[in-house]
């Protein structure tokens, strides 16, 4: 195999490792912030309520584990919510992971054998 065709597989499996901290990224920078609280209810679910800055109140029940597994402690979370959408997009801002550093070293690597 040849080095650009090399690097350009070690770049997409680095964009595949960094996407769901990348979209995080992009999410912080579109979507706004809000305090909520976050309850279990029967069966797997949980209630995440929180209030928009209009005052109204937003609840959005989700069985998403991996959502949940990000918060850190109990009480009030920070959460990020779509402006467009409050009651369907919400994502808990987590820090970002081994999957983003693996991810940036392979696209550096793939970078390198491209340019070489």
């Amino acid at each position: 195999m040849d080095a650009p065709a090399a690097g350009l597989i070690l770049l997409l499996l680095g964009a595949l490792l960094m996407r769901r901290d990348l979209r995080g990224l992009v999410r912080r920078f579109a979507w706004h912030r809000a305090v909520a609280t976050i309850r279990f209810e029967a069966g797997p679910r949980w209630r995440i309520d929180f209030t928009l800055p209009d005052g109204r109140a937003a609840s959005v029940v989700t069985r998403d584990l991996r959502l949940l597994a990000r918060r850190e402690g109990d009480g009030p979370v920070t959460i990020l919510y779509d402006p467009r959408a409050p009651e369907r997009g919400i994502d808990l801002p987590g820090r970002p992971g081994l999957g983003f550093v693996c991810g940036l070293g392979l696209a550096g690597f793939g970078l390198a054998a491209l340019l070489r």
